[in-house]
């Protein structure tokens, strides 16, 4: 029973993938500019609230990069923000009050921004 088992598993894998490779393939004559990707993209249905990626969760120790280092704060008691040291500032990024030093952009401090 198993020599009879064995060549027909293996004359059956041959004939299923030949007919996969027997699918012609679909022309559209429209050009690429008309051709759609049916594939499902969960980031596209948000239901309209999709701004972007989400925000970066900065952390203590990292560097802020200069291309991302958001307002500068400078009314820090009117958000709850106690007075930034010699050298340091505050950056309202991402919605956090982040506090950098200024010259190497390294993060001292995130608080999360009160809406």
């Amino acid at each position: 029973m198993k020599r009879l088992i064995v060549p027909l598993l293996g004359i059956s894998l041959l004939l299923g993938t030949g007919a996969a490779l027997a699918d012609p393939p679909h022309h559209d004559d429209r050009g690429p500019a008309h051709r759609h990707d049916d594939r499902h993209d969960d980031r596209h249905h948000d239901n309209g609230r999709h701004n972007g990626p989400p925000p970066h969760a900065w952390a203590r120790g990292e560097r802020l990069p200069h291309d991302h280092r958001g307002v500068y704060v400078s009314d820090y008691r009117k958000h709850g923000l106690k007075a930034p040291p010699r050298g340091h500032e505050w950056r309202r990024v991402d919605d956090r009050y982040v506090l950098i030093a200024v010259a190497t952009g390294l993060i001292t401090s995130v608080i999360l921004a009160s809406h």
